[in-house]
């Protein structure tokens, strides 16, 4: 209990000062009327996401509150509602519609049975979506960056320098360097509480040692519902009905109700599932989808009516409550009693916070929306040559970015927002057709280039009966991911191993690795599936977001496809494989199919021809080129033959104990056509040329015997050649 107290509370203090700051830039598009509602709707929304979320959720380690996503779309629809009416009242009865809507269509969403599919976040929208809130966000908070105490834009600012303070701009500076220490140099879930402490604990010094007013503003309006300040029943029914008047005789403004409601619940459900799964892929758990969903649909219907923001699960909060060791859901039980004690403490001095402080801390929790990693891809497509070699998705994801800023710009964020989605939808069409996934062969002909006893033989024809091989080809991203990964969970259902074929595949993205992770946590195989990665040479991109998901599932990975065979084939056939017995000169003979059709007399005479030999491991046998000397027989150990091709060497065949070696040059007397080597210590029975000449002079039944042995022999290894060529297709 104490860890989940801990966990509350470091969650409660977070979710605190984020709802604050997201509750602003909700309501930043009203000016500075909007900020008391801005504090109350984000609060309110923490509160109450996290009350529903506690009483009727089931899923451990969750804490429901506004999200900055959520925040701009609301943020959007304000500026959208703006230009049809001025009037407030009117202004938060469309928002209430909104977000209770939005509740419905979670509720719809869950009926429908799409929860699952909608955990597949659009990667390119978000990553637009935050540098366009980020940018124009933190454009509009410059002022307050940059010394202007009191609340104004960039272009009020630069024609009124006399709004300029110094004071303020040492305190908004000092502010912002402790809220940069906490975000990008030492990383804390309370970097944001740090930063407004030490704001509001300069703002306190200079209230006291100030000897005149400090030239600053206030929140100047206590907190409070925006329709319950001024309203009274008969001008809320005129309200409601002027507001009925405008969805009726105003084009396009139910749409744009009816689509930022679809944004708004897609995005909660999108953040909401993405930590829920996140949650459950850390704790070994499992959420029930449609409860977590009407639990989300419920808070969010009661959002809607409180005039609150949109309240969503984000693994950022979850998280930090992990690092301290939460498992439970009392964590949250907990977070909403502290965060309720803490409106309790504060509500009084809400009204009293200064705006420039508040201010800065919104512009630079804006500006981390904006990933690192988006700016270098629009550094990196700036440049025509470093523009060639980005990936397909990475340019496409730098065209959403621009666009979604662009039209951002020039009309407001929900229509931005809106051509980003129009975007990925084109790009689902082009891509999900052709590309990912090559082919799914249950059963494959395909083996490693190995001989193998053929008992273990036996034992692999049986065991491939539940093998599955899966190429993948092109781009495996999140436009084709879910299709995919819903394919790949029907046609292996029945495989009990296997193989991963990477090779052909030129990127993957993080919701591609994401869609693998809960596929074989779900139940597929995970200690009998091998991947293969393509080499240096083939470069994939993404190709580190794959090795760490293979990583996090404890697959093996090779570097070939032969390789990624015979590891699979090893773990098949278990500890026999591996079983390093060192057998018989007789049993050696046997097992190699030498001694077929023989009389015991026959064999007697037939074994006392074959000599003994050791071989340390690396050292080679013979030697591409060389002349033949006779036929070896591997008793112990690992054997593998080579052939020099270009600038490298390509393994031709792998040799384990019974196997026969040099027969080709033995029959034809040409030189060797491979170099073999050894892999471990090998032990080898020879029989030399001298011996197999004699063996065809003075007992030509033997000899006959033996040649057809090893005619059998040889149509053998042509059947596994051709086997093996469907590694190469």
């Amino acid at each position: 209990m104490n860890t989940e107290f801990k966990a509350g509370a470091l969650v409660a203090f977070g979710g605190y000062a984020q709802a604050i700051v997201y509750g602003m830039l909700a309501f930043a598009p009203l000016g500075q009327a909007g900020l008391a509602y801005g504090i109350y709707a984000g609060l309110a929304s923490a509160f109450l996401g996290g009350l529903l979320g506690a009483l009727f959720g089931r899923a451990p380690v969750q804490f429901g509150g506004p999200r900055s996503s959520t925040a701009l779309i609301v943020a959007g629809s304000l500026l959208g509602f703006l230009q049809i009416t001025s009037n407030h009242s009117d202004l938060m009865l469309l928002l209430m519609l909104e977000i209770a809507l939005a509740g419905l269509l979670i509720a719809l969403a869950q009926q429908q049975g799409v929860g699952k599919l909608m955990q597949f976040l659009p990667a390119p929208v978000l990553i637009g979506m935050n540098t366009t809130l980020g940018l124009f966000s933190a454009y509009k908070l410059l002022p307050a960056m940059l010394g202007f105490a009191v609340y104004t834009t960039a272009l009020q600012a630069a024609s009124t320098p006399a709004l300029f303070s110094p004071m303020a701009l040492s305190v908004s500076a000092i502010t912002v360097a402790v809220l940069l220490y906490f975000r990008a140099i030492r990383p804390n879930p309370l970097g944001l509480v740090y930063g407004l402490a030490c704001g509001f604990a300069l703002h306190g010094v200079l209230l006291w040692a100030w000897p005149g007013t400090l030239p600053v503003q206030t929140v100047a309006a206590m907190p409070n519902h925006p329709l319950w300040q001024n309203l009274d029943t008969t001008s809320l029914v005129g309200s409601v009905q002027q507001v009925s008047a405008l969805l009726l005789g105003t084009p396009g403004l139910l749409l744009q109700v009816l689509v930022g409601a679809a944004v708004l619940a897609l995005l909660v459900v999108l953040e909401s599932m993405q930590s829920l799964l996140q949650v459950d892929q850390t704790l070994g758990t499992r959420h029930n989808t449609r409860r977590e969903l009407n639990t989300l649909a419920l808070a969010n219907v009661l959002c809607g009516l409180a005039l609150a923001l949109p309240s969503s699960n984000y693994f950022s909060r979850s998280n930090a409550a992990l690092g301290v060791g939460a498992q439970h859901r009392q964590s949250e039980a907990w977070y909403v009693g502290l965060l309720g004690l803490l409106l309790l403490l504060t509500w009084p001095i809400l009204a009293q916070l200064p705006l420039h402080i508040l201010a800065t801390a919104v512009a630079v929790s804006s500006l981390f929306l904006i990933q690192g990693n988006t700016l270098d891809l629009i550094r990196r497509f700036a440049a025509r040559s470093t523009r060639r070699k980005m990936a397909p998705t990475e340019r496409f994801t730098v065209w959403v970015v621009l666009s979604m800023v662009f039209v951002t710009g020039i009309s407001n964020l929900l229509i931005g927002t809106l051509v980003g989605v129009l975007f990925v939808a084109a790009y689902f069409l082009q891509q999900q057709s052709g590309s990912g996934l090559r082919s799914i062969e249950s059963k494959p002909a395909a083996r490693s280039r190995s001989m193998r006893p053929r008992a273990h033989r036996q034992q692999l024809d049986a065991a491939f009966e539940h093998l599955a091989w899966v190429r993948f080809e092109g781009n495996l991203f999140f436009g084709n991911a879910p299709a995919i990964a819903i394919r790949l969970q029907d046609e292996l259902a029945p495989a009990q191993s296997a193989v991963l074929d990477f090779t052909h595949l030129r990127y993957i993205d993080d919701t591609a690795c994401d869609c693998l992770e809960r596929l074989f946590k779900q139940g597929l195989p995970r200690t009998q599936t091998v991947a293969v990665l393509p080499t240096h040479e083939q470069a994939m991109g993404g190709e580190p977001l794959l090795h760490s998901c293979l990583a996090r599932l404890g697959i093996a990975t090779q570097g070939h496809i032969d390789d990624a065979f015979w590891h699979i084939e090893n773990l098949l056939l278990g500890q026999i494989a591996f079983d390093n017995m060192a057998y018989s000169a007789d049993s050696t003979l046997e097992n190699s199919h030498l001694c077929d059709h023989m009389s015991p007399a026959q064999k007697k005479a037939f074994c006392a021809h074959w000599l003994t030999k050791t071989l340390p491991a690396g050292q080679a046998l013979f030697t591409e080129g060389a002349e033949p000397c006779g036929l070896y027989v591997l008793r112990q150990g690992q054997l593998s033959a080579w052939h020099h091709t270009g600038h490298s060497n390509e393994r031709l065949m792998r040799f384990c104990p019974g196997s026969m070696v040099g027969e080709m040059a033995l029959i034809d007397r040409k030189p060797r056509s491979a170099t073999l080597r050894a892999d471990t210590d090998c032990t080898l029975l020879f029989l030399p040329i001298a011996q197999f000449d004699q063996l065809q002079e003075y007992q030509p039944e033997l000899s006959q015997i033996l040649q057809n042995n090893l005619a059998r022999e040889l149509a053998l290894r042509i059947r596994l050649a051709n086997q093996s060529l469907a590694l190469l297709q």
